[in-house]
């Protein structure tokens, strides 16, 4: 990281903690919760249960707590909140963006912390982008497999609780602004430029080495000029490809998230643009906002692309279409739009937090005790406290290291 662009994370996160009391006590002025009559946020918030109904019978204890956090290597860190002020515990950092990653979601807990009173809650957030599998039976002394945060999953992981992911506060690796920024850029954006004059292509740009996308390389695009589909290699320095801006996808009427491993954090950003955004569903990964997606409503979902085909073909077919349903398409487009703007608004992904929190809190059957390993939150973001797996302290169950 330059040191210009050192400066700018340092004045952003003085920016929040002088926003925030000197003790991070939660404010008291937006203790109860926003009430959402007949709003489409509130099909948002419905994931809140879905995720925490395999504890709704057992609740959760300090050892379903304590499990994975003494037994995954995963960048992380363990949450606590007692008598009003937040904790941070035995954080861990892997490859080169996850303490961004971990900031970044730090910042918006930060940010909760000022608009509500939160409860005493002790829990495990993970960063990465692979959740773990069901542990039970497999850590000594802590046989339940316990609740963990993350920003995505698959349908099957019922033990991870969904939350906003890492973007939401800024995307710098992807030289993006955060998020609420975003929302006003994009459409700002894509108001300069009317349906009329966008581009009847189907756009991508992305990363070759990511994923399945490296099929592209046997297909000629020439063949296909309903296309415009650019990927390279982001380590090849010689690549003749360049990074394609987020308001230069405004152009197109027709926008392809491909994701690459597991989600995509785009997905969002593309459905600012007022294109037609076309998913392709990669193996079922999902984040908290999905359930709010519905073909031909306000997105076009297809299955996942995994083989030359399904570009040739499968594209072709879904762009044909739209081509021929242009007033269908400008529909989906303008409620992707309206999703993406006022759904995912600043208030609205807040309230969740703030559900999600005080849901899980109910579910508690234990007093939350501070971990010999915290730190409060403003010790943790103004100079982060790095653990290595091996060294957290695991009270209750024995530590075990699992391999991916």
């Amino acid at each position: 990281m330059s040191a210009a662009a050192a400066a700018l994370q340092c004045l952003a996160i003085a920016a929040f903690l002088l926003r925030a009391s000197c003790a991070l006590q939660f404010n008291t002025t937006g203790a109860n919760s926003v009430k959402f009559p007949n709003d489409p946020a509130e099909e948002l918030f419905s994931q809140i249960a879905t995720d925490l109904h395999r504890f709704t019978k057992t609740g959760i204890h300090l050892d379903m707590v304590e499990q994975p956090y003494c037994s995954e290597r995963e960048p992380s860190f363990r949450v606590q909140v007692l008598s009003g002020q937040v904790y941070i515990a035995g954080e861990v950092i892997d490859w080169h963006n996850t303490e961004s990653r971990n900031r970044n979601v730090k910042l918006q807990l930060l940010d909760v912390a000022q608009h509500y009173r939160l409860p005493d809650v002790d829990f495990l957030l993970l960063t990465g982008d692979w959740p773990p599998e069901d542990r039970s039976g497999q850590s000594t002394g802590c046989p339940l497999q316990g609740p963990v945060f993350m920003q995505t999953k698959k349908r099957r992981h019922d033990h991870v609780l969904l939350h906003p992911d890492h973007t939401f506060t800024d995307w710098n690796e992807a030289n993006t602004p955060g998020w609420y920024q975003q929302q006003y850029l994009l459409a700002e954006a894509a108001r300069a430029v009317p349906w009329g004059e966008k581009v009847g292509k189907l756009f991508f740009a992305g990363n070759i080495d990511t994923g399945n996308r490296h099929i592209m390389r046997d297909v000629d695009l020439t063949k296909y000029p309903e296309f415009d589909i650019r990927v390279w290699n982001w380590k090849d320095h010689n690549s003749p490809m360049k990074f394609v801006k987020l308001p230069e996808h405004v152009k197109y009427k027709y926008l392809l998230n491909w994701p690459g491993n597991t989600y995509s954090a785009r997905l969002k950003t593309l459905l600012l643009c007022n294109s037609t955004v076309v998913h392709s569903q990669i193996d079922g990964w999902v984040e908290f906002w999905y359930h709010t997606l519905e073909h031909g409503r306000n997105i076009v979902l297809t299955k996942g692309i995994e083989q030359t085909g399904d570009v040739t073909n499968k594209m072709h077919k879904v762009v044909k279409k739209l081509v021929q349903n242009e007033k269908t398409a400008m529909r989906i487009a303008a409620a992707g739009a309206e999703l993406a703007q006022n759904v995912l608004s600043v208030e609205n992904v807040r309230e969740y937090w703030y559900r999600l929190i005080v849901n899980y809190a109910k579910l508690q059957r234990f007093e939350v005790e501070r971990h010999p390993d915290s730190v409060s939150l403003g010790e943790s973001l103004t100079g982060p406290v790095i653990w290595r797996f091996e060294d957290r302290t695991c009270k209750i169950c024995s530590q075990t290291s699992f391999k991916r």
